[in-house]
């Protein structure tokens, strides 16, 4: 996970990691910026037999391949309760192991948000600087005026539980054939028992951890109540729909295929690991597929941003916690 080339992308990841712990106070550099509080599992992914159609990537071609999966709440508040309404969007970022060691993998990050306020890096950048006063309201929607009408009606809230909640990919991103097809496609990770919410009265009466109680009950019985998710592909109309614009929203009557079950069914727990808590404090998501032959980007400007961001917070957290320098097998880390 290279940093990027583009010094401008990388100018404005530095402003955005920073704007955006000065907007939640400063919070610690150990934790995450955004999405601090949340909860490692595991689990494996089938694939479906169309899947294998659209793409030659490797994890449609086995049997299955294991999984390490991270959900989440928003905010960089470490403490933050489930049912806070800050607490949206969750997420759930989804890591496919193609390597015995983990080093090489394919990660697919996914939140309950549909899209996304705005289209650039430097549009998030800026929500910050009005939570933080440095910019007024009207000079904020007056460059992103999609920021209004997304914080009203694309942030659904309070879930059942985990089980329960359907996850969408910001970006677009392609599916690659053998015969060297094209399909644009977004990522919907959706529940066999369906979209279950409750409204503002009810959450309220919820314990502020109810989400990550219910999450480690159902993962922690024996035997084990998994989570289920189809991994829908959303297939756009390259000729209609926006392939680079994240802001945008896609029509629901899009064909969506089945490209495969995701079953997370056990915890990864900080206990766990060669050197406890090490595997898990190092771990850092990455936006981009760089080491999926069959799956490729499209030119949304915000994924280069994103992944920038993504390594540049991550690398102040390994420092933080003490987990940079060389790993097990003498692979630089942290720098």
């Amino acid at each position: 996970m290279p940093v990027s080339e583009n010094q401008q992308i990388n100018k404005v990841a530095d402003e955005l990691v920073d704007v955006i712990r000065r907007g939640y106070g400063d919070v610690s550099t150990k934790l995450r910026p955004v999405h601090a509080r949340g909860q490692l599992v595991k689990g494996i992914f089938v694939p479906s037999e169309a899947a294998k159609h659209l793409s030659k990537a490797p994890i449609f071609k086995q049997a299955s391949t294991q999984l390490l999966a991270r959900f989440s709440c928003d905010t960089g508040y470490k403490d933050i309760k489930d049912n806070d309404v800050d607490a949206n969007p969750r997420g759930l970022a989804v890591r496919f192991l193609l390597s015995e060691d983990g080093h090489t993998h394919y990660d697919m990050i996914t939140n309950t948000a549909i899209g996304f306020p705005v289209n650039r890096g430097e549009g998030f950048r800026d929500m910050f600087r009005y939570k933080l006063g440095e910019i007024t309201w009207e000079q904020l929607i007056k460059v992103w005026p999609f920021v209004p009408w997304y914080t009203r009606n694309r942030k659904p809230l309070w879930p059942m539980s985990f089980a329960t909640e359907q996850w969408h990919g910001i970006h677009c991103f392609t599916l690659d054939s053998e015969d060297g097809k094209k399909t644009y496609f977004r990522t919907r990770l959706v529940s066999p028992q369906g979209v279950m919410k409750m409204g503002e009265e009810e959450a309220k009466e919820k314990s502020g951890t109810y989400l990550f109680d219910n999450l480690e009950e159902r993962l922690s019985a024996k035997p084990p109540k998994p989570i289920v998710y189809n991994w829908m592909a959303q297939i756009a109309d390259p000729e209609k729909d926006s392939l680079n614009d994240s802001s945008s929203e896609w029509p629901e009557d899009r064909e969506f295929v089945n490209l495969g079950v995701f079953t997370f069914d056990r915890l990864w727990t900080m206990d766990q690991g060669s050197t406890p808590g090490r595997d898990q404090e190092r771990l850092i998501f990455d936006p981009k597929p760089r080491y999926m032959d069959g799956i490729g980007v499209s030119d949304d400007p915000i994924i280069e941003m994103r992944t920038s961001v993504y390594l540049k917070s991550g690398l102040i957290r390994r420092e933080a916690n003490g987990v940079a320098g060389r790993d097990t097998d003498g692979h630089r880390v942290g720098q």
